[in-house]
């Protein structure tokens, strides 16, 4: 981790203010419980092939909704292991998976790590299937992490990536001399290491020896900027200034003005925005089991 303030927020949630953790808590609660996430959540899960006895990877885990919802998958006999490098994060998702396993006994074993995806610490081929979501856009070093992956992945295992493609977002309804600037800053001054991750997630896994490829890609469109900020979040005025760069004094009157026209747009039922999620997934490299 560090505490270079260009680094994405996700990716040093532990340096961040507690008024802005609580507020990034706050947007994965909202999305975790989105159907558009959930949609997502479950192709991604479908694609691992998972089944009772697997141990699974949950990398870059966050508050573990995923976690637990694999635990179900291995059952009693199996075992998923969330890794992030937010101590906060992990500290409130075991937390929660205590109270959600009381009701879920039957679920396999579970537990949380702090770690680095880039340099994991565990042994070539452990894993059944790994996953990691909605977390490469905003790690710097992703071919490493995709690398490290694959790496503990067993011959044959499934690899399951899911991240949007900020690239594609568009709106409707509001004013070209608004939009644009904001979309050149959003693309260019944003915290995000890697906006165009989503769509290009098939050649990265492709590159890292994973074969047997498939792509889903999901587009999810909002007519609500209230409903939106659940997937997009630049509908929040402080959230929003944090992550085109609250330090440059031309930051909070752009900000005010995209938030003045966002509101003039939904008041003419005019307002539209929509963005792609991609889920891929495929077979680690190696060899199949023989026959006999």
């Amino acid at each position: 981790m560090t505490d270079d303030p260009l680094m994405p927020h996700y990716a040093r949630v532990d340096q961040s203010p507690p008024q802005m953790q609580a507020r990034l808590v706050a947007y994965l609660d909202r999305a975790a419980t989105h159907p558009a996430i959930t949609r997502v959540r479950a192709i991604a899960s479908e694609t691992m092939h998972v089944k009772p006895g697997h141990r699974v990877l949950d990398g870059g885990c966050g508050l573990g909704e995923e976690t637990c919802s694999l635990a179900l998958l291995v059952g009693a006999g199996g075992r998923v292991e969330g890794v992030d490098n937010s101590r906060s994060m992990l500290s409130l998702a075991a937390h929660r998976y205590a109270r959600w396993h009381e009701t879920h006994p039957d679920a396999g074993d579970v537990c949380f790590t702090v770690g680095d995806l880039t340099r994991l610490d565990h042994p070539a081929g452990v894993f059944d299937a790994v996953r990691c979501e909605r977390t490469l856009q905003h790690l710097p070093e992703a071919e490493r992490v995709i690398a490290e992956l694959v790496r503990v992945t067993r011959p044959q295992g499934r690899v399951c990536l899911v991240d949007t493609d900020w690239e594609s977002l568009v709106f409707d309804g509001l004013p070209a001399e608004v939009l644009t600037p904001m979309m050149w800053r959003l693309r260019h001054h944003s915290v995000m290491s890697n906006p165009s991750m989503g769509r290009t997630l098939r050649n990265r896994l492709r590159r890292a020896g994973v074969g047997e490829l498939e792509c889903h890609p999901l587009t999810v469109c909002f007519t609500e900027p209230a409903e939106a900020q659940h997937i997009v979040p630049y509908f929040e005025r402080d959230m929003l200034l944090h992550i085109v760069g609250e330090e440059d004094g031309d930051a909070a009157a752009m900000v005010d003005r995209w938030l003045d026209a966002v509101a003039d747009a939904q008041s003419r039922e005019d307002f539209l925005v929509a963005l792609t999620l991609w889920v891929v997934a495929g077979t680690a490299p190696g060899l199949a089991p023989v026959s006999v």
